[in-house]
């Protein structure tokens, strides 16, 4: 999702990649609503937790072989991404974590580095690498296919910054000579699209929801301003305007076609904004002083960002229409807000009142909960799905600080029923990609339905064996080409997930 500059989060150790800097929007992304052009999708919003939220201790989810690692991006199945040192410590490459498997190496494509930014509810993962040249460039990676290469647009290298469900990433890329940076939209099978430009030289894409709508920042003629657009198929890059100064950026969109982000005042202010068709942009405003921030939107529209108070320094601020912008407080002193999920929980970073940095939870009913570390001073969230599941960074207790990927579990599993909503969610996302025909997909969720009839009974056996049913005819539609065996397995392994609860 982009609820995030994940890649430059509160503390950060790694390497750089040049000439595109590899501090980049991580874009946390939203479930898909209905259009009028596609099949039906069906959104699926996961309980709201309760008001004993207990939230688990950090769970180490190690490295690959060297010291430091980081978890930048985790979808509804809890596939977990970002990158970590190899042995050597001299290389850092993209990982996917799951339960029961750990830690994947994805691997480069000739060079030392990759990182991985993003994953979506299929488990395809987008991130950037550098290449043997050390240029860098942007990949996609599935199980089954592999690291490829999604190119540039004639010039020498390409940021990639997030994916939706469709598989479709954005970013920006170098064109011909390398004396411009375009904004791209990239699909398997189609390629890599140049988005264009307002009118002056430049243009980057840091969002894209659900329905291909892209959002970022784009240089004016003369190139001396900046503003942010909206990009849709078949109407192409809109100005969204500025709050009345010179220069506006966009870092996020859900799937209503909301857009969030930041922009200078007339007084020279920068403030958050959030855009949206039928009203035009809105100043977000500040929690009493100079300036505020915002990161990411979710699918309820709340805003969530930083914002300085007025005796100075920033606190994590929450923001939906009709209200006022909220100060979601601190541990202690300064926070910040890294992402939003469709629950409205936030996560993100504060300092303490002994002067340690620690990731936080924040609920409107029970405030900010203190995540703890690993055992030393520091740790950050930088994402959050639906399920409650956190994943960010922490240091260990070796007395030097070595940043390691950690999970949070929040202790409010998915109910068997949430769980089939879930798997139902899946199918028909793979029939809004035509993945699968209306025929195929209706005879996979008619046996969701089933499952969920006989759970409502209290059949478990009857529930067990009809999701084996359907693992079987997932089965047979990745051999007969038309699911692809990566997407298959996402389905197997989350029904199968349900068979062993339901066995035990």
């Amino acid at each position: 999702m982009m609820s995030v500059n994940r890649l430059c989060s509160p503390h950060r150790q790694g390497l750089t990649m040049r000439p595109l800097t590899i501090c980049a929007l991580a874009i946390s992304l939203v479930t898909a609503c209905d259009e009028p052009t596609r099949p039906a999708m069906t959104p699926h919003l996961p309980k709201a937790p309760g008001l004993a939220l207990i939230v688990a201790p950090p769970i180490d989810l190690g490295t690959l072989g060297g010291s430091f690692s980081t978890a930048l991006a985790i979808n509804a199945l809890g596939q977990v991404v970002g990158y970590s040192a190899i042995a050597s410590n001299l290389q850092g490459h993209a990982f996917m974590w799951r339960s029961g498997t750990g830690m994947t190496d994805l691997g480069t494509l000739g060079g030392t580095f990759s990182q991985a930014v993003a994953v979506n509810a299929l488990g395809q993962v987008v991130g950037n690498i550098a290449l043997a040249s050390g240029f860098t460039h942007g990949f996609s990676w599935q199980s089954g296919q592999g690291m490829v290469d999604i190119g540039t647009l004639g010039g020498a290298a390409t940021q990639a910054r997030a994916i939706n469900v469709l598989g479709q990433v954005v970013g920006s890329s170098n064109r011909g000579s390398d004396q411009q940076t375009h904004a791209f939209l990239w699909r398997a099978g189609t390629g890599m699209t140049d988005l264009g430009t307002l009118g002056g030289s430049t243009s980057d894409a840091f969002a894209v929801n659900e329905l291909g709508q892209v959002v970022g920042s784009s240089t004016m003629p003369g190139d001396l301003q900046r503003h942010a657009f909206l990009w849709r198929s078949g109407t192409g890059m809109i100005d969204l305007g500025t709050l009345g100064g010179t220069n506006s950026g966009a870092v996020a969109i859900n799937a209503l076609g909301q857009v969030v982000g930041n922009s200078y005042t007339a007084s020279g202010e920068d403030h958050a904004f959030s855009w949206q068709a039928a009203t035009g942009m809105t100043d977000l405003g500040t929690l009493g002083g100079v300036s505020s921030q915002a990161r990411g939107v979710n699918a309820l529209g709340q805003v969530i960002g930083k914002a300085r108070i007025p005796i100075g320094g920033e606190h994590a601020f929450l923001w939906q229409s009709g209200a006022p912008m909220i100060d979601i407080g601190t541990l202690g002193y300064l926070s910040d807000a890294w992402a939003v999920n469709d629950l409205g929980q936030v996560v993100g970073y504060s300092v303490t009142t002994a002067e340690e940095g620690h990731a936080f939870l924040w609920e409107k009913t029970t405030g900010m909960t203190d995540l703890g570390t690993l055992g030393s001073d520091y740790s950050a969230a930088l994402a959050i799905n639906d399920r409650g599941q956190i994943v960010g960074e922490a240091g260990n207790a070796t007395g030097v600080l070595i940043v390691h990927a950690v999970l949070w579990n929040t202790l409010n599993p998915p109910t068997p029923a949430e769980q089939v909503a879930t798997l139902t969610d899946l199918v028909n996302r793979l029939a809004a990609a035509g993945t699968l025909n209306q025929g195929q997909a209706n005879a996979l969720l008619a046996k969701l339905e089933a499952v969920t009839r006989h759970l409502n009974k209290g059949d478990k056996k009857s529930a067990a064996n009809l999701l084996q049913a359907f693992i079987n005819q997932v089965r047979a539609l990745v051999n007969a080409g038309i699911v692809s065996a990566a997407d298959g397995q996402t389905l197997i392994d989350a029904a199968q997930k349900l068979i062993d609860e339901l066995s035990a």
